[in-house]
């Protein structure tokens, strides 16, 4: 799987050169957008994990950029990109398909940038490269929190929904805690899908 991933780099850092002569000149394209937003998330999902914090960060980093120029673009313009995959199996297994996506597309203007509903956009859409970039996103972000200290995301929100987990523990108040860097820490976190990424 990560042999593709040198191919869709270079194809992105490629694209980003010329995105960006093109942003010098005021004449940029919104082929090479799109192209940038093909390349990027190619590239993202293909990227080997992360084995120190530098890399942690730049993937971080890297995804980040790829959210803000994602929200440049329409849903008409992403969908000519990515196309809906045509699943239609999703309610057997409480799951998006083409018909929930569908559904939820119908509640956006199609051809208005999404800006800041990329996120909750790229969190609602049926493809499975788009899936895996946003999950990608997540685990990116986990990853960097784990590098500074912080534990695991899903450990952390099931500790916040209440259940013991391996590396949590209740205050006196009953309140869950967990060591960051030999000290106490309050469980800070909260589920909010459009604050995954920023």
């Amino acid at each position: 799987m990560n042999n593709k991933y040198p191919l869709y780099l270079s194809a992105s850092i490629r694209v980003l050169k010329e995105r960006k002569q093109e942003q010098e000149c005021n004449n940029e394209r919104k082929d090479t957008l799109l192209r940038v937003v093909f390349y990027g998330i190619k590239s993202s999902i293909y990227t080997p994990e992360s084995i120190n914090y530098e890399q942690a960060l730049t993937e971080f980093q890297f995804i980040s950029a790829m959210k803000d120029i994602i929200a440049k673009v329409t849903p008409n313009e992403f969908m000519s990109v990515f196309p809906v995959e045509k699943y239609f199996k999703g309610y057997k297994h409480d799951m998006k398909d083409y018909y929930s996506t569908m559904e939820y597309l119908s509640t956006l203007n199609l051809d208005e940038p999404l800006g800041e509903g990329a996120l909750m956009f790229l969190a609602e859409y049926m493809n499975n490269d788009v899936h895996r970039f946003f999950v990608r996103s997540v685990v990116s972000l986990s990853s960097l929190r784990q590098y500074e200290g912080h534990i695991d995301m899903y450990e952390e929100f099931m500790a916040a929904q209440g259940a013991n987990t391996p590396n949590t523990f209740k205050n006196n108040k009953g309140e869950p805690m967990y060591l960051r860097n030999g000290k106490p820490e309050a469980i800070g976190f909260k589920i909010n899908k459009l604050e995954l990424v920023k």
